[in-house]
Formats: structure tokens, C-alpha cells, sequence
């Protein structure tokens, strides 16, 4: 989702930089490959033959072979000879355990952003803050369309972005714009934009030529990373209903779909 917000923040005035994973050469295909071995069994909750993981992911059967191979030697896979299929083992049962009480159980925040989505009809988007950038950690639009994998988005000058800065004190926040090399004189009207989203308890601005955005920060607990939620959708469309999808994502994010 490319977001741009120059109604948000001063420095939404300059195009908003997006990375993609394959302008990105730290980006380790193989250990990418081997999280999604582990998410596809989080989806489907059973034990999976190699043929599945293989159609699931995409993948040319050697290369799927290689993988799962590589994940029994490392312990964290098993194989069952009488079914031919794999599944988790008992060393990640500490790192399920620790993501259940982060997230809840039966996912409850991704389910709530599906629904959401469902309800809305338009694009909705969960992002975490890295470094000066958005990182979109999950995605769900219209005719299931897929997310482009590790899309991030500039912190500043984006909706999303000024809805994450809306959660900071104001020290962390002014270090921030000076690593992004927001000019002094426009740290004023950053912080009072940014007091604005903090009050109203959310961000909203135009996301390229045809598309609007709003965003929300999620209700955080200690300890806790903060998460916010994007929508975006036709710009008519989503001005026209604004006040209503701003009640849809206040309504589907209470505190209580954490718990």
C-alpha cells in the first residue's frame, strides 16, 4: 500500500520511500523460505507431506526436498515415516507458547483485521515501526489479493507512519526527524500535527493520486511492540464514508480482541 500524507505531516510534501524486498540484499531467501514452512503449519494446523509444503509455497519439488531436509537436521521439523509428512518439533513448542501470550491464541488480531476487511471492503493493513520506515507485517484486501512481501514504507510522510509517531514522547520522536533529516523549521508543525492525531486518535491523508488512507494505533500493553492498523480504499469512497469506517476500525479494534 503506498501511503502519502502530506495533509498529516510537513513531510508528506516529498514522495514517500518504499523499499521492497528485492532492492533489499540482506534479505536471506532461504531462511524467508523456512519461516514460511512454519507459518503454512500455523494455517492449516496439521502435518503436512512434502508435495503439500511444496504447493502451498510455490516451490520446485528439489527445492522443497532440500529445505525440509535442512529443518529435520537443524531439529526443527520431524518426519513421520508412516505418512510421509512433517511437522513442528517440540523445540519450537517454547516460541509458539511465547507468541500465543504476545497474540493471543487462535489469532485473534489477524482474524479481527480479515473481518474488518470483510466488512469495509477495502484494503486493511497491520504495520510495525523499523527504523525510519513502516514494515507491513500483515495485509488483507478485496478477491484475497496477495501482499507483496515485506513491503516498507518511509515512517515519515506517510498515514501509517503518523499514526506510529502519534504513540512516541515527544524527545524520541524529534531524534527521529532529525535522523530523517526533517528540516528544524518543520518540527514545530510536525509535533502539533502530531498532538492533532494523538487527540482525534487517529491519521488520515491521500495515498498516491487515487487512494485515501486512515490509521490507528492498536492498543498497546507493556512490553508489548506497537502495531498499526491501516485502511485504504477509493478516495471518494472512503471520504465519503469516512466517519463510518472510522467507527468500523474504533469497533474492531477494541483492547479486547487481545486478550
Amino acid at each position: 500500500m503506498t501511503v502519502i500524507s502530506p495533509g498529516t505531516t510537513p513531510s508528506g510534501k516529498a514522495p514517500v520511500r518504499i523499499k521492497r524486498p528485492g532492492e533489499r540484499r540482506s534479505i536471506s531467501r532461504s531462511a524467508t523460505r523456512a519461516l514460511d514452512v512454519l507459518e503454512c503449519f500455523g494455517q492449516v494446523r496439521q502435518p503436512l507431506r512434502a508435495i503439500d509444503i511444496g504447493r502451498l509455497l510455490d516451490l520446485h519439488p528439489s527445492t522443497t526436498n532440500q529445505l525440509l531436509k535442512t529443518m529435520i537436521g537443524s531439529g526443527h521439523l520431524v518426519f513421520t515415516a508412516s505418512g510421509k509428512t512433517y511437522l513442528p518439533s517440540p523445540r519450537l513448542a517454547g516460541f509458539g507458547g511465547w507468541i500465543v501470550a504476545c497474540y493471543g491464541a487462535d489469532e485473534p488480531l489477524r482474524r479481527t483485521i480479515r473481518e474488518l476487511q470483510r466488512r469495509i471492503g477495502m484494503i486493511v493493513t497491520l504495520s510495525a515501526a523499523n527504523d525510519l520506515f513502516m514494515q507491513v507485517v500483515d495485509w488483507s484486501a478485496p478477491g484475497g489479493q496477495r501482499a507483496e512481501r515485506g513491503l516498507q514504507i518511509s515512517l515519515f510522510g506517510s498515514v501509517i507512519g503518523s499514526a506510529y509517531l502519534s504513540t512516541l514522547e515527544q524527545s524520541p520522536l524529534i531524534r527521529l526527524a532529525r535522523r530523517a533529516r526533517v528540516p528544524m523549521h518543520e518540527i514545530p508543525t510536525l509535533l502539533e500535527d502530531v498532538s492533532t492525531i494523538r487527540r482525534d486518535g487517529f491519521a488520515d491523508g491521500p495515498s498516491g493520486d487515487a487512494m485515501w488512507s486512515l490509521a490507528a494505533p492498536l492498543p498497546r500493553h507493556d512490553g508489548e511492540i506497537q502495531l498499526i492498523v491501516g485502511v485504504a480504499g477509493p478516495v471518494r469512497r472512503v471520504l465519503q464514508n469516512r466517519d463510518a469506517l472510522k467507527r468500523a476500525m474504533f469497533a474492531a479494534l477494541r483492547p479486547e480482541v487481545r486478550t
